[in-house]
C-alpha cells in the first residue's frame, strides 16, 4: 500500500503531486457526504498505525520476511481499516465513507512520512 511514496526512485513531484490529487479526492468526498470527526481521527490513527507497523517491519524483521511479526505487522492496518470501513455498514452505505477514510487513511500516511520525500529512506527486499 503506497509502496510508491516510499520509494527512494520516485520523484518528488510525482509525490507532491499524488498528495494534491489525494486531498482534492478526500476533501471533494467529505463536501458531498461528510465523516463524523472520530471516524476521520480513526482513520487518521489507522494511518499512523500504519507507519509504524512498516518501520517495525523494516528495522526488526526485515531479514525473515516469512516469519510470524512480519505477517501480523502487515495484516494489522489491514484489519484495523476493514473493521473502521465495515463500522459504516451500520448507516446503510459504506461506499462513501470507505473512499473517504482510505483518502483520509492514505493522507496522513503520506503527512506523517516526511522522510519519504528526501529519498533517504531504505526500502524492504524480500528474500
Amino acid at each position: 500500500m503506497l509502496e510508491f511514496w516510499f520509494d527512494p526512485k520516485v520523484a518528488i513531484w510525482h509525490k507532491l503531486a499524488f498528495f494534491v490529487l489525494l486531498a482534492v479526492i478526500s476533501g471533494a468526498l467529505y463536501w458531498y457526504q461528510p465523516l463524523k470527526l472520530d471516524s476521520i481521527l480513526m482513520f487518521l490513527g489507522t494511518g499512523v498505525i500504519f507507519l509504524i507497523c512498516r518501520y517495525c517491519k523494516i528495522h526488526f524483521v526485515k531479514n525473515n520476511t516469512a516469519s510470524f511479526a512480519y505477517r501480523v505487522l502487515t495484516w494489522i492496518p489491514i484489519a484495523l481499516l476493514l473493521a473502521l470501513i465495515f463500522m459504516h455498514m451500520k448507516d446503510g452505505e459504506i461506499l462513501i465513507p470507505g473512499a473517504q477514510g482510505l483518502g483520509f487513511m492514505a493522507l496522513a500516511i503520506c503527512l506523517f512520512s516526511p522522510l519519504s520525500l528526501l529519498n533517504s529512506n531504505p526500502k524492504i527486499e524480500a528474500k
